[in-house]
């Protein structure tokens, strides 16, 4: 782990190294990456949606829980380069809880216990990283939602959102959203928090790219750039 940040030349330069040197990701690194303060780093929390027997959306063959899990590790493994503190709540296909006699009861110990590593620290900024499904077949584009329990949440939904229009989709108009209390961890953590819809399954041409590893790398650095854009705004 880095114990000081890096200077911003070091800092471009690792995001060059981890796209793999995608030209256009190198291009508009310029345009969205702001230069590192001396501040104290927070601790990111990055929770990887589903896991395990909870597959989240799926279409076909794709599973939305293997995808979160790839783009999360991606951001994950950018940002600890980057110097910040970083924790996965999962790093396998797994729930962080298997107890409960039915789905309905693991899937909520298994919220309960990622609740729990989100308000862990008064120091955590966490990002959730899913995938959308909608009827709609044309629907596509990335979509944040933050937390409404912190003023910072909308902050750095806006930074996320800024990248991946900067970065990776041009045409994207999607508003951040305000969580209502059908996204129960959102609703109910006290950090600032987002979570992050990194596309629409159910679009075939955005699910093409979504499985595949150059497009899942895009993302986390979209990511990750937003995170560190925040980083020096507050």
């Amino acid at each position: 782990m880095l114990k000081r940040i890096l200077p911003a030349a070091g800092v471009l330069l690792g995001l060059l190294v981890f796209a793999g040197l995608m030209t256009r990701a190198a291009a508009q690194i310029p345009a969205v990456a702001t230069v590192f303060t001396t501040k104290e780093m927070p601790h990111i929390l990055i929770d990887a949606g589903h896991g395990g027997e909870d597959g989240g959306a799926v279409v076909g063959s794709v599973l939305e829980k293997q995808i979160n899990l790839a783009i999360a590790q991606d951001a994950a493994d950018l940002l600890t380069f980057c110097g910040f503190d970083v924790q996965m709540t999962r790093t396998g296909d797994d729930a962080l809880s298997d107890e409960g006699a039915d789905v309905k009861q693991r899937k909520y110990n298994d919220m309960k216990q990622r609740l729990a590593l989100y308000n862990a620290s008064p120091q955590n900024v966490v990002i959730s990283v899913h995938q959308n499904k909608f009827s709609n077949a044309s629907s596509h584009g990335m979509q944040v939602f933050y937390s409404p329990n912190n003023d910072k949440s909308a902050v750095l939904a806006e930074a996320i959102r800024r990248a991946a229009v900067g970065m990776l989709q041009p045409d994207n108009t999607r508003e951040n959203k305000a969580a209502g209390k059908d996204i129960y961890l959102l609703k109910n953590t006290v950090n600032p928090a987002v979570l992050v819809e990194c596309g629409f399954l159910s679009n075939r041409e955005e699910r093409e790219k979504l499985v595949t590893d150059a497009y899942q790398k895009q993302v986390a650095l979209a990511i990750a750039t937003g995170l560190m854009n925040y980083h020096n705004t507050i």
